[in-house]
């Protein structure tokens, strides 16, 4: 955003302003000013392509990934959200995403008639359902169509207040982190109050782009919908666990209710180095952004909003949308300002006569003609370390792809980086230059020797030359650590676990911060590898010797056997059980000593 950091950590803007956190109210509480400036930095980011690059960001997940059907599916669309946050933050740092609370919709005869979908707001369709109508009307999607497109109320409906409270009342983590998709065996039955669920119901609601995961991200509602999803469990983060809690509680991994994509520790794709857990973080909140509390009756009969209107002909009093000329507006017997710019004639909508005045077309928005800088979404598309590609030409793309594949993107051709990576002496990235003056060059030196090796004066030496110890007076940068580290216990062929720990482990950091011996130890909890011959999780044995080793006594002699032989050495435990266990353990880990070594023996026959 071209601020200067400040003493205090405080974020000063180039206008002499500092930075504060984004606060996201609903959408038809903004002002007049505050939702120009809204659609008018979506139009920027649409123009500068960014916008897209979200879109087909969120679809490309919707498809393969952890985005949907499973635990990782508020934690993922929480960081995209948040990406998406800060990229219009990059245009106008005053804007943030608002959340459109759909329960005001619901209350209306017919929600399809909310003055949501006027020109004033989110837009008009024409009678093929495209946008053509208000700030979005020219927005062409990511697939190349002419208008986003739309078929409000034809299927599906908006969140109700009842699903709130349902989602609110839970205590159980499998029903908030919740398993979406589980497969014959899942202890956990689909519970379709969970909030992907409900949340999805206000997809085929919208309808168009909105009904399809793959195209919903081309719809402007689409990142107010998730926004209002991700108070919803903020909400309850916020009623309902500790500040630990927030942070480290999450669904049990297993593989018959979900893809081990949504466990706990595996990455967080394609936000890579996150993992899931990582989307619990408090930071979030604490330092980027936070919500304004629903409307209610107590701002007054419009709710503090000319959009909306206090019904109090059905019981408690509530805040509901406004509906738009044309549209029912029954059942309301207290006087209700139902109908925006109109009155209710005989259950519908009706211009009143001051708004029956031909409208005039308002001028468009005034674009600022200074092209914004917004740094690219494909930025996560890099190298970390230099001699990347040194190692990438002595096969290590395919010898040791568990680090190669994270920490060498480019080199091993995971990803398309919009720079050339061939060039010796460049920078891969706009802000090289400001990060150097504030030395970054030492504090993060992998990554800045390898994508800002101009600004950080690293250019007198090839990579090669560095990397290959070419100069006897150079110290040899070592190749990666393979992901069979060269210790006893890691040297058993499969894709196991070695500890019952690894899933806490793993969800304690452990596998980015003791990468060396977790990766090696907890290779499915850390994401290393996934079970193909077996469902990690399950109560099962892993592994067809498992009842024959138990029979001589080897439940009580090793470690691997109570993660792997679940069923003969009786060792299932649930996540308290888990806790319990590995709390008493917990001092001979990392520090002290590993756990009980694995002998060859039991691996003897493992194919």
């Amino acid at each position: 955003m071209a601020g200067r950091t400040q003493a205090g950590g405080m974020c000063y803007l180039p206008d002499g302003s500092w930075l504060t956190k984004a606060v996201r109210k609903e959408y038809r509480m903004l002002t007049d000013q505050e939702r120009k400036r809204f659609h008018n930095a979506l139009i920027q980011l649409k123009r500068s392509g960014e916008y897209d690059k979200l879109a087909l960001m969120h679809g490309r997940a919707a498809v393969s990934g952890g985005a949907h059907s499973g635990p990782a599916f508020l934690p993922w669309h929480r960081e995209f959200i948040k990406r998406f946050e800060i990229a219009l933050r990059q245009i106008d740092p005053s804007v943030s995403i608002p959340y459109w609370d759909s329960v005001l919709d619901s209350g209306l005869p017919n929600p399809q008639d909310s003055v949501l979908w006027t020109n004033e707001l989110m837009g008009t369709t024409n009678a093929n359902g495209a946008v053509t109508g208000g700030d979005f009307a020219n927005f062409v999607t990511f697939e190349n169509h002419p208008n986003i497109r739309r078929q409000v109320g034809k299927e599906g409906s908006p969140f109700k207040e009842s699903d709130l409270n349902w989602f609110l009342q839970q205590n159980r983590v499998e029903n908030i982190l919740a398993f979406t998709a589980p497969r014959q065996g899942c202890q956990y039955r689909a519970n379709y109050n969970a909030l992907e669920y409900t949340h999805g119901n206000v997809h085929i609601f919208v309808g168009g782009d909105m009904y399809d995961p793959y195209t919903s991200g081309n719809d402007p509602l689409f990142y107010l919908h998730h926004s209002f999803v991700d108070y919803i469990w903020e909400m309850y983060r916020q009623q309902k666990q500790t500040r630990y809690q927030r942070e480290n509680d999450y669904s049990p991994d297993n593989q018959a209710c979900s893809s081990a994509l949504h466990f706990g520790s595996t990455l967080m794709r394609p936000f890579t180095p996150l993992r899931n857990i990582d989307g619990l973080s408090n930071a979030y909140t604490d330092n980027l952004y936070e919500y304004t509390p629903r409307p209610t009756c107590l701002s007054g009969l419009n709710c503090g909003s000319k959009y909306l209107f206090c019904d109090r002909s059905h019981g408690q009093p509530r805040c509901v949308s406004q509906a738009r000329i044309g549209g029912r507006c029954s059942g309301f017997v207290r006087g209700e300002q139902v109908c925006h710019n109109g009155e209710c004639v005989e259950g519908r909508c009706v211009a009143t006569r001051s708004s029956s005045i031909p409208l005039i077309t308002p001028p468009p928005i005034p674009l600022s003609t200074k092209k914004t800088p917004v740094v690219s979404i494909n930025a996560d598309c890099y190298n970390e370390n230099e001699c990347c590609q040194y190692w990438a030409q002595r096969g290590e793309c395919d010898r040791n792809k568990g680090y190669m594949h994270e920490w060498c993107k480019v080199s091993c051709q995971i990803c398309q980086p919009n720079f050339n990576p061939n060039i010796e002496c460049s920078n891969h990235h706009e802000n090289c230059e400001r990060w150097a003056r504030n030395g970054e060059c030492l504090a993060n030196a992998k990554w800045m020797k390898e994508n800002c090796r101009q600004s950080c004066r690293h250019c007198d030496r090839t990579r090669t030359q560095i990397c290959s110890g070419a100069h006897h007076h150079v110290t040899t940068t070592r190749r990666p650590q393979p992901e069979k580290i060269n210790l006893l216990h890691c040297n058993s062929p499969g894709c196991y676990n070695e500890n019952v720990c690894c899933p806490l482990w793993g969800l304690q950091g452990q596998c980015s911060r003791n990468f060396t011996w977790v990766a090696c130890s907890c290779k499915v909890s850390c994401g290393l590898c996934i079970p193909a011959d077996y469902d990690y999780g399950t109560c099962n044995d892993y592994h067809r010797s498992c009842p024959e080793w138990a029979a001589h006594g080897e439940c009580s002699m090793n470690a691997w056997m109570l993660e792997n032989c679940r069923r003969s050495c009786r060792s299932c435990l649930d996540q308290w059980q888990l806790r319990q266990k590995c709390r008493i353990i917990s001092d001979l880990s990392f520090k002290h000593s590993v756990p009980t070594v694995v002998d060859d023996y039991y691996y003897y026959d493992i194919f």
